[in-house]
């Protein structure tokens, strides 16, 4: 294992034989794609990675959606997710084939509406077998869970959420993935596909965080944590959602703790429900919190969110607002991560726009030339001026 992860371990500074220990103990996850020598490490000690959701509907053809992965992939995203709600596994091939980056999915898309918990298994393991790089396994929601959810304000807002629930209502049955958890992890083991475990009941809105709902699903997805690990099923836990700024650490510590420092995947968290229309940068705001206080793998939000399809531009904005986030809570956990930082500020005394351009988190162009003020200050410059003064 040393010599096959000495090429991540090294990109993260840390020693092949301690990387090994974290991926063996389950604090790291190895996320590769299975088509490509690509990979992602998310956990203790690894930097930031961000994830671009995306995936055909009614709404939106698979050409559409290859362009959105081609915008992902050019700015920086780290892996994508196959949210597709028609046409899933076959659509999951071609993603993956067209993916420069390791490629995730939702497997229960396909059971909306079904009564039948081999359904559910089954397009688990469809979705292994094509080839994903980590499914989401919705686990952890019981009908305990949702009869606390049913007093929220947004109630459940997990698509993933909506489809169990209604299974349970109909069937009068447990979670049907929960009840052949160990048939999932048998399935699963040694495909090199690793599981995500859901958060189908995270908060929708502020109201709703840190409720009985929540905190219910958390505690079961610590157990089915420890029962992935003990199968040999890489594993690391999803999470909120809609927090206020005061509960996004507290949240942290307490999800690392119940979940065994598993690797944690959030979407968020969005600090404010009010940001209609710019959810990118309300992403960010939580993103940047939740990453300081040690998540390890941060959801794209794309300013449109909360009232349809992203577009191509919104995927772009919420790559760069993420990519931003991530590091942002990089140079807090891993102050090694700052000399590119101190790389870009000393370009910028320099007025050296070619260091700056290739430092940058973003692929922005400037008009600027090496050497020349920019059009914010030109003569009044004080960079400039004190570069003058030195000399």
């Amino acid at each position: 294992m040393k010599s096959e992860f000495s090429g991540l371990a090294r990109a993260e500074r840390m020693r092949p034989d301690e990387f090994a220990r974290r991926v063996n103990a389950g604090s790291i996850v190895v996320l590769k794609h299975r088509r490509k020598p690509a990979a992602a490490c998310i956990g203790a000690g690894c930097t930031t990675k961000i994830n671009t959701n995306l995936g055909i509907s009614l709404a939106s053809p698979l050409k559409l959606e290859l362009e959105k992965l081609r915008v992902a992939e050019m700015h920086g995203s780290d892996t994508i997710m196959d949210l597709s709600t028609r046409d899933t596994v076959q659509t999951l091939r071609t993603i993956i084939a067209h993916s420069e980056v390791p490629v995730g999915s939702v497997p229960i898309y396909s059971c909306l509406g079904s009564t039948s918990e081999d359904d559910f298994i089954n397009a688990v393991e469809e979705h292994v077998k094509a080839g994903a790089s980590f499914v989401t396994v919705h686990a952890a929601v019981l009908r305990e869970g949702v009869r606390h959810a049913k007093k929220r304000v947004t109630k459940i807002v997990s698509r993933g959420g909506g489809i169990l629930a209604q299974y349970m209502h109909e069937t009068g049955k447990e979670n049907p993935l929960y009840e052949n958890y160990d048939a999932i992890l048998d399935l699963m083991r040694g495909t090199g596909c690793a599981m995500s475990l859901g958060d189908a009941l995270r908060p929708g809105a502020l109201a709703d965080a840190h409720d009985k709902a929540q905190l219910h699903e958390l505690k079961v997805q610590g157990e089915l944590v420890k029962r992935a690990r003990a199968a040999g099923v890489p594993v690391f836990c999803e999470g909120p959602g809609h927090m206020p700024l005061d509960l996004i650490a507290k949240n942290v510590r307490l999800k690392k703790r119940i979940c065994r420092n598993a690797p944690y995947y959030v979407l968020g968290p969005l600090t404010t429900d009010c940001a209609l229309g710019d959810d990118d940068v309300n992403s960010a705001i939580g993103g940047a919190i939740a990453a300081a206080a040690g998540v390890d793998f941060l959801c794209v939000v794309t300013p449109q969110e909360h009232y349809s399809l992203p577009t191509l531009e919104g995927v772009r904005d919420g790559v760069i607002a993420a990519k931003i986030a991530a590091h942002s809570g990089d140079v807090v956990k891993l102050p090694w991560t700052r000399e590119r930082d101190l790389k870009m500020s000393k370009a910028r005394y320099a007025l050296d726009w070619t260091s700056q351009l290739k430092h940058s988190l973003t692929r922005r162009k400037v008009g600027s030339a090496n050497g020349s003020p920019c059009s914010m200050c030109l003569k009044f410059c004080p960079m400039n001026l004190m570069r003058k003064i030195k000399s």
